[in-house]
């Protein structure tokens, strides 16, 4: 009975010490996974990217779907508001491009230097800008799906290509992009309502007829003029940041297929048989042996097929490049252009009122310039710098298949050998690089010329006064 008693004891002391140790290892296991899901989940794909910008257009009415088709189960009650949206964003951004454009006219007639006929063009440009983009969003709405459900399709095989590359980590740099645009936004915005009041009687406002200002509040007033401008720049935001990033992103791609291609080489070719015929070159010995080891090597059949695969999936993203040329050319091509004109009167209007400003010694003159300068170059900028991450990113691989051609020569068969330089030739031939319509390349140098460009229209502008 004793000895029952000291076994159940014993038994029932082995289960509270399971069931203790159960207990502090779940917080364990549990943290583990959370780790290990968190890095699965770490690559952050372009329509991870740009889910804030289609949610912001989706839920707001500006536009249709782009990125993602909307959902089969919306109510039609939804869509038939979100239709009623862009008509009445369309016609919005339509009447004030009438207006501006009209008052242009009546500015050249009574304006008394360059600077009041530079203003009014300034003006009239967000409508102008904001019709055309939208436009172009609406009209070729089928074409945008599809090209990013193919750029969904290549994310996938470059991962199943290399599952160990994590194309993008963090989501820090687009989070402090959206956040620094924003900011700049409502700042330009704040200061150009300042203007509105400052100056009501100026030739681009509604306010410059006397009945309008009597009747209509100029708070009204400044609401129309505002509410285009926020438009406008919403969608210059929205035009360069899915092109930048789309580009950013084929970069990251192609860093992948860097990675992949290290990998490859550092798998296939062993360090001790490239110190093995290292050292038979060094001792003279017939280049025959060299070959023979190269050739009675089992993975120079893998690292074939693995170079064909990363010229397969180097093919598919210039495919997507040149598509994303095309298509994203003409919001590029007329953002980049629009902001290159704002950046050059906006500087010209700050050295123009530069002097006044220092007199009365008073911001408000130069204020609006100033806050829209900075949000607009920083647009134009950061816009150019994201997009040439594909040029680099290329340039790089380059330089890392010609290092590992260089390293591993011996090594590889003359099939290898000729795939490898074939694949280099076509890199330095065809270049990957994002370019708008093919009317120039976006790579960081560009910025030097565009600089030189702005200071020589500005000192024009300056000798004019």
């Amino acid at each position: 009975m004793t000895y029952i008693l000291f076994n159940s004891l014993v038994t029932s002391f082995n289960a509270f010490e399971l069931r203790l140790r159960y207990r502090q290892m779940v917080p364990v296991l549990r943290h583990q996974g959370i780790h290990e899901t968190k890095k699965t989940m770490a690559s952050i794909t372009l329509d991870e990217t740009l889910r804030p910008l289609w949610k912001l257009t989706y839920y707001s009415g500006i536009l249709l779907d782009w990125c993602r088709p909307i959902s089969e189960k919306n109510h039609r009650f939804w869509k038939a508001a979100r239709y009623l949206c862009i008509v009445m964003c369309s016609f919005l951004l339509v009447f004030v491009f009438t207006f501006e454009l009209a008052q242009i006219f009546i500015g050249i007639e009574s304006a008394l230097n360059v600077h009041l006929v530079i203003l009014n063009i300034v003006w009239c440009i967000p409508g102008m800008v904001g019709v055309l983009i939208q436009e172009q969003f609406l009209r070729h709405r089928r074409d945008f799906l599809a090209f990013f459900k193919g750029w969904r399709r290549l994310e996938i095989e470059i991962t199943k290509l290399n599952p160990h590359c994590i194309m993008c980590k963090s989501r820090r740099m687009h989070l402090v992009m959206y956040t620094i645009h924003g900011v700049l936004a409502i700042a330009g915005l704040i200061s150009l309502g300042f203007e509105i009041f400052n100056r009501p009687d100026a030739t681009y406002l509604l306010s410059y007829y006397k009945t309008i200002r009597d009747s209509v509040p100029l708070l009204l007033i400044c609401f129309v003029h505002l509410a285009v401008i926020c438009l406008t720049f919403f969608l210059l935001t929205l035009s360069d940041l899915v092109t930048s990033f789309t580009y950013y992103h084929a970069g990251l791609a192609v860093d992948c297929l860097e990675s992949f291609a290290r990998t490859v080489f550092a798998r296939g070719f062993n360090t001790e048989d490239r110190l093995f015929i290292t050292t038979l070159d060094d001792n003279n010995q017939s280049e025959n042996a060299c070959k023979s080891l190269t050739k009675s090597s089992s993975s120079s059949a893998e690292v074939r097929v693995s170079i064909q695969l990363i010229w397969a999936r180097f093919d598919n993203i210039d495919q997507l490049i040149n598509q994303a040329n095309s298509l994203f050319g003409k919001f590029l091509v007329c953002s980049q252009g629009v902001s290159l004109f704002m950046i050059t009167a906006l500087l010209y209007s700050v050295f123009y009122y530069l002097g006044d400003a220092l007199r009365l010694r008073s911001t408000v003159l130069i204020l609006p310039y100033v806050m829209n300068f900075l949000g607009i170059g920083f647009r134009f900028i950061s816009s150019m710098l994201i997009s040439s991450q594909l040029h680099r990113s290329v340039g790089k691989f380059r330089m890392s298949l010609n290092y590992l051609l260089s390293q591993h020569w011996n090594q590889m068969s003359k099939q290898d050998r000729y795939l490898l330089r074939s694949f280099l030739s076509r890199l330095c031939t065809d270049s990957l690089v994002a370019c708008p319509l093919g009317l120039y390349n976006i790579t960081p140098s560009i910025l030097l010329s565009i600089v030189g460009l702005v200071a020589s229209y500005v000192i024009v502008l300056l000798q004019s006064k």
